[in-house]
């Protein structure tokens, strides 16, 4: 009978083969997830373009009839832009949105803050977010990412300017 034996040769090609593999995995599975990081990074700051438009949308209607119990106006596009970014990591607590206004018809600054201003003001959304990335050692390179978008329109003349 044959007995077929593995040569030496075969078995330090295969040793071989395994430090490769052991060198190379590391840096492609950094390159993957830093590629999912980033990926996760965009994402967020579109949503968070998309809040501040909302909010801002929202504000320059006049409208206060949102989904919360409020009349309040500045609640509603707080309401407004917060709702638009649930799909965030930990969105309810790393989600400041901030809302100012610039009166009729100088625009002068200082604004006045957490006011959305009357018809024909200038209203801005602020949202800001502290994007974490997924993967630690990406994390530790970056640290968290502080993200701030914001969205500036004049507020429709839901009544006569003056």
């Amino acid at each position: 009978m044959h007995r077929l034996t593995r040569s030496p040769r075969c078995s330090r090609e295969r040793g071989q083969t395994l430090v490769e593999f052991a060198m190379v995995a590391p840096v492609f599975f950094l390159l993957i997830f830093g590629i999912i990081d980033m990926a996760r990074l965009y994402n967020a700051w579109v949503t968070l373009q998309g809040a501040a438009r909302e909010g801002a949308r929202y504000g320059v209607t006049g409208r206060s009839d949102c989904a919360i119990a409020s009349d309040d106006r500045y609640q509603c596009i707080l309401y407004v832009a917060k709702q638009r970014t649930l799909a965030l990591a930990n969105a309810s607590s790393n989600v400041v949105v901030r809302v100012r206004s610039w009166d009729y018809p100088a625009y002068a600054d200082p604004p006045t803050e957490n006011d959305p201003g009357e018809q024909c003001d200038a209203i801005e959304v602020q949202v800001e977010y502290d994007f974490k990335a997924a993967t630690p050692l990406v994390d530790s390179i970056l640290g968290p990412l502080h993200l701030k978008t914001r969205e500036r329109l004049v507020n429709e003349p839901f009544g006569p300017c003056s």
